[in-house]
């Protein structure tokens, strides 16, 4: 049985070293079976090459003249060269989609239903291709007696993702698609192919939630998150620009110490946050380092006279080499930037690679840019993003006084401290029209601070990043899935609520369904806090950044209480929904004649993030992890969501209007919105811009099949 959680499969011992050979075959599979998902949403091709049949049918399909025996010998010449499973897939009459690649050639599909698309690959088999032997009828008598002669390629699985890859691109019309943009693909497809080979062998620790400190907890919690990076994304473990020694260096799930380098740069020369108001105090450097650090530091600076006119400020070390030493070299010359010898910030990476944290008992931790392309865009740090992020933050604290349970349900990361480098001539214009927010070398040199809430930086709390839960790691032979510790630390826990927590109080060792009872039940609390929470943003008119690394759930006593957002220059908003709770718009910055996209036209619009990156992505890829982890049935935990769904549009103080367009697009539509993924990546080519490529599909609504078996 293949699996959709491959990057630790072959780590079945902690002693693995880094150059154990991992098993790629589980890994080929997951690629294959999310790059299957992309094609058939994304309608690479027309509905008509696609064809939905069964597999009883297909070899009726290959009926001849000649005897039944003779067809069922031909049917089983036919799957003989596959492996058993293969054959017990073909035997119970499953469903198989068939696609037309030439006129003798044709690829198998062997699918079976899904949630949230009408079909997924059959986690039993690969895909196959099948070439057609047309001389095959008229020479059946000869096949018969001579056995020997068949074709034993005839029926052949894929091999890799890169061959299915080539085999669905040449379904297309190759007119329509950039060749830049199709090199762009197939490089970032073999990178992240070759990404998850090395992440295999990452010693990832068991006990996330068993930790003494928050801090730890978190580091640890984001190592699980970056194993999958985004879930469902065939290019998410792609950081191009990385050498391999450099991947294992950077990434959170090899949780390497990370010392951060250090320039000092002329204040002419530096942007910063509206917040700050004096940057001999607001500096990097005050909130991130200890007393000892900030002394030895401030030597340095004293030794080269540039202690009053310069910010020192921090940069990641592959950043450093591979960009600033060139992109700002002339700065460097000429003492705009003074590059530093201190280097004594320890940081950690976070599942999103540029955001550094910090294992020490601090609320601080710091948002740098780094020049590589993840998810084909480059991750740089561009002024115009964190003032729309300052304003976005201002909506988020105007929320938490509107709606107490919003209060106390939806916590901020601080995201109102930065500093950035920018043309003196244009210090001071924050406004759209400042040419330098378009040019990229300003995005290359900077930093945001993060400062969470006092109140969270606390040994009883336990801070996990969403992404976390939807990851399982194997260890030794055994799996692990975070809700072990969560679940069995609440079964001992004196202080739970036992009206609350009826389910885990019943479990014993040793009874599979009375542990199931208590990860159900451990699930539909974290879908009453996150999907409850998103639709009280939703009633207010915007949307967070859904997906499972923007937010960290907070765990408290084994139950989750809060959301913890960061990233919040992603926040959208409908200006109408907004006006209703007297939410000023917030102007946000574009390019002159561009509407930000920021702004969502249509209460629909809106409700697509909830749908696509809140449902489709961050829950589903929870689902699927319990599933596969603890063998729940899965429309069970999809019917825990719809519940979750169906009681906050009842509790929640929704205008009429809204509430009958929730109940709509939620749960009675037969369809959702699907973001589109890989032809974007083709039709953007060589363009370094600096969000995801994305475009939109659609697909099923994943609830509507909870509810046709209901």
């Amino acid at each position: 049985m293949h699996t959709l959680f491959p990057v630790q499969t072959s780590a079945q011992n902690s002693h693995l070293d880094a150059n154990s050979a991992p098993d790629i075959e589980p890994i080929q599979w997951s690629l294959i079976s999310h790059l299957v998902e992309c094609f058939l949403l994304e309608q690479w091709v027309d509905e008509h090459l696609i064809q939905v049949i069964t597999t009883t049918e297909y070899l009726a399909n290959h009926q001849t003249s000649q005897p039944q025996d003779a067809h069922q010998f031909l049917s089983s010449l036919l799957l003989a060269s596959l492996p058993q499973q293969y054959q017990d897939f073909f035997d119970q009459d499953n469903s198989l989609i068939v696609m037309k690649l030439e006129q003798d050639r044709q690829l198998l599909l062997l699918v079976e239903p899904a949630y949230a698309s009408p079909w997924r690959l059959s986690k039993s088999c690969l895909p196959v291709i099948y070439k057609v032997n047309l001389s095959l009828n008229s020479n059946l008598n000869s096949i018969l007696n001579n056995s020997h002669h068949v074709d034993s390629g005839l029926l052949e699985p894929v091999g890799s993702p890169q061959q299915l890859l080539d085999m669905f691109l040449s379904m297309m019309d190759s007119a329509t698609l950039s060749d830049v943009g199709v090199l762009k693909l197939k490089e970032s497809l073999e990178a992240s192919f070759i990404a998850q080979q090395q992440s295999a062998t990452a010693n990832i620790t068991t006990t996330v939630c068993q930790y003494a400190h928050w801090h730890q907890t978190l580091i640890a919690a984001e190592q699980w998150a970056s194993l999958m990076d985004r879930p469902f994304h065939p290019l998410a473990k792609s950081k191009l620009g990385f050498t391999a020694q450099e991947y294992k260096c950077y990434m959170a799930e090899f949780n390497q110490p990370i010392k951060l380098v250090w320039v000092a740069i002329a204040k002419s020369h530096v942007m910063v946050a509206e917040h700050v108001q004096d940057m001999t105090i607001q500096n990097p450097a005050s909130y991130l380092l200890d007393t000892t650090q900030q002394q030895k530091l401030m030597r340095e600076l004293d030794d080269k006279g540039i202690t009053e006119t310069y910010i020192a400020t921090p940069v990641h070390p592959w950043q450093m080499t591979h960009v600033v030493d060139d992109m700002y070299a002339d700065d460097l010359a000429n003492g705009t930037v003074v590059a530093l010898k201190f280097d004594e910030l320890i940081t950690y990476a976070s599942s999103s690679m540029r955001s550094m944290l910090i294992d020490t008992n601090t609320p601080n931790s710091i948002k740098l840019p780094i020049g590589v392309y993840a998810l084909n865009s480059k991750r740089y740090l561009p002024a115009l993003k964190l003032i729309n992020g300052e304003k976005n933050q201002a909506i988020l604290m105007q929320a938490r006084t509107l709606d107490p349970v919003i209060s106390a349900q939806l916590r901020l990361w601080d995201e109102r401290l930065w500093w950035g480098y920018m043309s003196p001539s244009h210090l001071y214009d924050k406004s759209a029209i400042n040419p330098y927010f378009y040019q990229e070398k300003p995005t290359h040199l900077g930093a945001m601070l993060r400062q969470l809430p006092a109140d969270l930086c606390d040994d009883t709390i336990r801070l996990l990043p969403m992404a976390s839960l939807g990851m399982l790691v194997y260890k030794q032979g055994v799996n692990h899935h975070i809700f072990d510790g969560i679940v069995q630390e609440g079964i001992h826990s004196t202080t739970q609520d036992s009206s609350q927590n009826s389910a885990q109080d019943s479990f014993q060792e040793g009874s599979p369904q009375n542990k199931k009872a208590a990860v159900i039940a451990c699930f539909k609390n974290l879908c009453d806090v996150f999907l409850g929470t998103m639709l009280r943003c939703l009633r207010l008119g915007f949307a967070p950044e859904m997906h499972g690394q923007n937010i960290v759930i907070v765990l408290r006593d084994n139950r989750f209480t809060s959301l913890l957002l960061r990233d919040h220059d992603s926040v959208r908003i409908h200006l109408p929904w907004l006006a209703r709770h007297k939410i000023s718009d917030p102007e946000y910055l574009s390019p002159p004649d561009f509407k930000n996209r920021l702004y969502r036209e249509t209460p629909q619009a809106l409700i697509f993030y909830l749908q696509s990156l809140g449902l489709l992505v961050n829950i589903r890829a929870i689902i699927e992890s319990l599933v596969e982890h603890y063998h729940i049935n899965e429309e069970t935990l999809w019917h825990e969501a719809m519940i979750s769904i169906e009681e906050s549009l009842v509790t929640i103080d929704f205008d009429d209007d809204q509430r009958q367009l929730l109940r709509d697009e939620l749960l009675n539509s037969s369809h959702y919105p699907h973001k589109t993924l890989l032809l974007p990546v083709i039709a953007r080519g060589a363009d370094p811009h600096g969000s995801m490529p994305a475009g939109e599909s659609k697909t099923i609504n994943p609830f509507k099949r909870v509810k046709n078996s209901g």
